[in-house]
């Protein structure tokens, strides 16, 4: 009896270390955080993430321990609470966001893009409104946000994040494609804060077959790749979904090579993350995976 007795005790602390350990590396991953140790079969703790996430993971996520977390938090970020937003939106980009009111900007969410140069440059949509950022702070009162209105005298504009209308279901013609990160070898346009040219709008840019149309510009956004997030990635494409539009989530197509064409994209599962920190909720999105 007493034999049986340690034996199961010894299975539930093993399953329970699992399951530990599985929401550590889920949200670690989940974060972009993934590290060596993991690897190694150890994991690096971040005890601020996983205290400020347990909570919603048990609540939202709890039939997909210990192995499938990190897709399920994903799948609703827009549900999780806000303190579990916000250190998953730090941890991803090692720095805070700041909301922008009612200022113009520029919006490149679903913005094709041609590199040259080692730069992507994207035709993003002339926006005025509420937007989120980074807050690339510059010195004491100088941020995004800031730089953002300065640029009204001084013809420029600066990239930041709404929700496109494009992808809400059911009505959107537009979807978030899911990318995956590491070895897939795509790229994409990294355009948070990026600078746009207001002079651009009209004119012939090059790597655009036509004159850039009423309504948008040109932005220019350094390149992120595939391999720098082992979570994965999105773009946004076509809806209903088209399974020729995943070649932009590959290497031979989406690369930073002159001539190249990308679309801006972001971590997994951070569009939802922005949306519910600037609305305080997220609606359906349509989505499409490979």
């Amino acid at each position: 009896m007493r034999t049986s007795w340690i034996r199961t005790a010894k299975l539930g602390l093993a399953k329970a270390w699992r399951i530990g350990r599985g929401l550590t590396v889920a949200l670690m991953l989940l974060a972009g955080g993934a590290v060596a140790a993991v690897a190694q079969g150890g994991v690096s703790q971040d005890i601020g993430l996983i205290k400020a996430c347990a909570d919603d993971v048990w609540r939202l996520c709890s039939r997909s321990l210990p192995l499938d977390v990190k897709s399920c938090m994903q799948r609703k970020m827009g549900q999780i609470s806000s303190g579990c937003r916000n250190a998953l939106l730090d941890a991803m980009a090692g720095q805070s966001f700041k909301i922008c009111k009612n200022m113009n900007f520029a919006l490149c969410a679903s913005a094709r893009c041609n590199v040259y140069n080692g730069v992507a440059y994207c035709k993003c949509e002339r926006k005025s409104g509420d937007s989120i950022s980074l807050a690339f702070q510059t010195g004491k009162d100088e941020d995004v946000c800031s730089v953002m209105a300065e640029g009204v005298q001084n013809q420029y504009m600066v990239s930041t994040y709404s929700l496109p209308e494009s992808i809400i279901a059911p009505s959107g013609d537009s979807a978030i494609y899911n990318c995956p990160g590491g070895s897939s070898g795509g790229a994409y346009a990294q355009c948070d804060g990026g600078l746009c040219f207001t002079s651009t709008e009209g004119t012939r840019f090059p790597g655009f077959d036509q004159p850039v149309p009423k309504g948008q510009i040109i932005c220019s956004c350094p390149i992120s790749s595939a391999a720098a997030n082992k979570g994965g990635y999105g773009i946004l494409g076509p809806y209903p979904c088209q399974k020729s539009f995943f070649q932009y989530c590959k290497g031979a197509v989406a690369n930073s090579r002159n001539g190249s064409t990308l679309f801006v994209g972001a971590p997994t599962g951070t569009a939802q993350a922005l949306a519910a920190q600037l609305n305080g909720s997220v609606p359906p999105l349509n989505e499409c995976r490979p």
